[in-house]
């Protein structure tokens, strides 16, 4: 994949965009390239459309509770029914992915990445903007669903039987446990958005690997869990303040640590040293 890159307003934009040769994998600055130009988009991107996007992935995202609550409540007794009810987990991710949505957990990775490579007070306000935006907006998005699945008779009794366990086994969790189990989601998340440039075809799986490890491994994720949050709190049992507190922000501090601190800034130490070079290289000659 052809990129020439230019510094415009503090960002490093690509001016032009080609492709692989065929069957040849991107190198691992090339694969920066490629979603630091995708998070400058993210960046530009008009506050509506981001808003828009982000509530749709809210509502979308949802679906993984939803799945996964109809598997527990047919296989939740049986010896392998973890397993198995984990499969639903990842159908709210392929949804909202391959949609090209607003997840706020793509998001500690995709717009860092420029702002780690040209870092100024314009890009960190721009990082800012799109995930106070996303974030926000997937809320809305996961609390307006968790309304309809409590106050509709949109799934049946059992399903709901299902969610609200399910919930309260996520609201269970103390505040370290939150932030400790949501390290490895945005790891993986990071990792799975690291991969996309040269998964090709395959990258339909990969979506379902990463998202099924983090359904078996009993890993948080904020946006999901703010749904089984925010369906506790419709439901009167629990206290929608202190389950902010001591819930969704661990499990967002853990998302973002490992997204972020973990795996965005490690892809740029691994790529620092050559990323000028590669550029350098990729400029198409006059």
């Amino acid at each position: 994949m052809e990129h020439s890159w230019m510094e415009n307003d503090d960002l490093i934009e690509p001016s032009s965009e080609g492709e692989h040769d065929s069957g040849e994998q991107p190198t691992s600055p090339e694969i920066y390239i490629e979603i630091a130009r995708e998070g400058i988009e993210e960046m530009g991107r008009p506050t509506a459309s981001l808003f828009w996007s982000a509530v749709a992935a809210g509502l979308l995202v949802s679906f993984s509770l939803v799945v996964k609550a109809v598997l527990h409540a047919d296989v939740g007794g049986m010896a392998m029914g973890h397993a198995i009810e984990s499969f639903g987990y990842t159908i709210g991710f392929i949804l909202v992915i391959f949609c090209r949505l607003q997840l706020f957990t793509e998001n500690t990775i995709t717009p860092v990445l420029p702002a780690i490579a040209v870092p100024s007070a314009q890009n960190s306000m721009n990082l800012g903007r799109v995930w106070t935006i996303s974030l926000t907006a997937n809320f809305i998005g996961t609390a307006a669903m968790a309304w309809l699945f409590w106050a509709t008779p949109v799934v049946t009794p059992a399903t709901l039987d299902a969610m609200m366990a399910i919930s309260e086994k996520v609201a269970g969790l103390s505040f370290m446990e939150s932030m400790l189990k949501g390290m490895p989601s945005g790891l993986l998340i990071a990792a799975l958005v690291w991969m996309r440039p040269s998964a090709g075809n395959n990258f339909l799986w990969l979506v379902f690997l990463m998202t099924y490890v983090i359904a078996v491994g009993d890993f948080t994720h904020v946006v999901v869990g703010s749904c089984e949050i925010f369906l506790l709190a419709w439901s009167g049992q629990y206290a929608l303040g202190p389950m902010l507190a001591g819930n969704i922000f661990p499990t967002l501090l853990g998302n973002v640590i490992g997204g972020t601190a973990l795996f965005a800034l490690l892809a740029w130490g691994q790529v620092r040293d050559e990323l000028k070079d590669t550029v350098m290289r990729l400029r198409p000659t006059e």
